[in-house]
């Protein structure tokens, strides 16, 4: 990915997570971070992977999180990260949240005739995630990815979510780095609801 590019691609996800602030004033409910969550994961016409995980409140700023992701990019390499971490977020608004979180993250990278590569390390990321409409969330999150060992990865995901009741969503993301990209589709279930 190109890096003048990625300036452009953060102002982006910034603007389309806030636009509902300047919209009319309405009532929005807060965002929950009580979820479990499943994707499907396509990275090309034949090949994609999977994707689960959660998201639970300690505080009313602070969550812990997990996830597990598996996805293979064409015929020609496999790719899994598990990850265990926490965030702590900031209300700037009404309808959006900022989120800084860190994770530990074990990580493979099988390519064929190479070998795998696994290792550990840390994912620093700074997301944010606000409501557009009643039923529309959008998020846009830049990560540093270390757990591959020698290169810290540069990875955007833009992403949104139609909630269809309070405690459940359908929605997506697009994950972007130098390497690959791929498309996460999916489902939330909140288990303490997102009207809390």
């Amino acid at each position: 990915m190109s890096k003048m590019r990625l300036p452009k691609l953060i102002g982006v996800a910034i603007l389309l997570a806030t636009s509902g602030t300047h919209a009319q004033e309405q009532s929005f409910r807060p965002l929950s971070y009580d979820f479990l969550f499943a994707s499907a994961a396509m990275t090309d016409i034949d090949s994609g992977g999977i994707e689960i995980g959660g998201s639970v409140s300690v505080t009313e700023t602070i969550h812990v999180f997990g996830g597990y992701q598996d996805w293979e990019i064409g015929d020609n390499a496999d790719r899994s990260i598990l990850q265990l971490g926490a965030g702590y977020r900031w209300g700037i608004s009404p309808n959006v949240d900022m989120l800084v979180r860190l994770a530990l993250a074990d990580s493979d990278f099988d390519r064929r005739g190479r070998g795998p590569q696994d290792d550990d390390g840390l994912i620093i990321s700074g997301l944010v995630r606000g409501w557009v409409a009643s039923q529309i969330e959008l998020s846009g999150e830049l990560l540093l990815d270390d757990s591959l060992g020698s290169d810290m990865d540069v990875v955007l995901e833009f992403g949104g979510q139609y909630h269809l009741k309070d405690n459940f969503s359908l929605g997506g993301r697009i994950r972007a780095d130098e390497d690959d990209m791929a498309l996460f589709l999916g489902v939330r279930f909140y288990f303490r609801g997102s009207s809390q």
